[in-house]
């Protein structure tokens, strides 16, 4: 019931707001007979552009898809025992190739190279401190020695007054 509401509404509205149209303008209704002819026609052509566009689209995917499915039926239809003989073939070249290939080296073919943690980080200090150590001249400055820092003071806890 709501649809025919809906549809009377919407036909009497469109009949108010072309007979609105047609007693308001300052034009003759010849010419208005004539825009609404042209804009017809435009409209007309348009659809059909536009059917055209669809059209060649959709026939470019149909060719695509088309394609598309005689490659997947041509790998459904495709022997598995080709398949298969083509694998077997495959893994028993690289097996040959594997056996054949000569060995890469051996652990006597490099020398062991062994770092003392100990020795070594000794040694990086010991560098260190000849180049960070002052000159022996006399001229020299000496370097202020550091003051040391103040004691911790202990806490102090403030006094209860009710004791």
């Amino acid at each position: 019931m709501a649809k025919g509401h809906f549809l009377l509404g919407f036909i009497l509205g469109g009949a108010s707001a072309l007979a609105a149209t047609y007693l308001l303008t300052p034009q003759t209704s010849d010419e208005l007979k004539h825009k609404w002819q042209e804009k017809k026609d435009d409209l007309a052509d348009r659809a059909a552009d536009y059917y055209d566009y669809a059209k060649d689209a959709t026939a470019d995917w149909r060719e695509s898809a088309g394609e598309f499915v005689a490659d997947l039926k041509e790998r459904a239809h495709a022997t598995p025992a080709t398949d298969l003989a083509d694998y077997d073939d495959a893994t028993a070249a690289l097996k040959d190739e594997l056996t054949a290939a000569p060995e890469v080296a051996t652990d006597d073919d490099f020398d062991d190279i062994v770092v003392d943690g100990k020795s070594a980080f000794a040694q990086a200090k010991d560098d260190f401190d000849a180049a960070t150590a002052p000159a022996d001249d006399a001229d020299a400055p000496e370097a202020p020695e550091a003051p040391e820092a103040p004691a911790a003071a202990e806490p102090t806890t403030p006094e209860d007054p009710e004791a």
